[in-house]
């Protein structure tokens, strides 16, 4: 690929992304539409599962600890987007999940 069309494509994705952010800012949403007001409820779980979820299937590991540790996140992850915890707190008990079960793994194996 030679040089300006790295160029131009370089200019037309910051293009898009400006367009995209600057946006909301000239259009106003109505405030009592449900289907938004749900999409935008929405929207930071969506985003963070489709960045991270790939990651956790394929770094986990292979033994069946890691598989009981990949389900178990899961599962505490789902458990509490159900009882509508903030993303903060779902993000925070994770981690505290996985450093258990590292640190478990860590005395087993010593």
């Amino acid at each position: 690929m030679s040089n300006s069309k790295i160029l131009l494509l370089i200019i037309t994705t910051s293009f898009i992304t400006v367009i995209l952010r600057t946006l909301p800012l000239f259009i106003k949403i109505p405030e009592k539409n449900y289907f938004i007001n749900k999409f935008f409820e929405a929207l930071p779980y969506s985003v963070l599962t489709l960045l991270i979820f790939p990651g956790i299937l394929t770094s986990g590991g292979t033994t069946s600890y890691d598989l009981l540790k990949i389900l178990f996140g899961i599962g505490v992850i789902t458990y509490l987007s159900f009882k509508k915890y903030g993303l903060g707190i779902i993000i925070l008990i994770s981690l505290i999940v996985i450093f258990v079960f590292d640190s478990i793994k860590i005395l087993l194996y010593k």
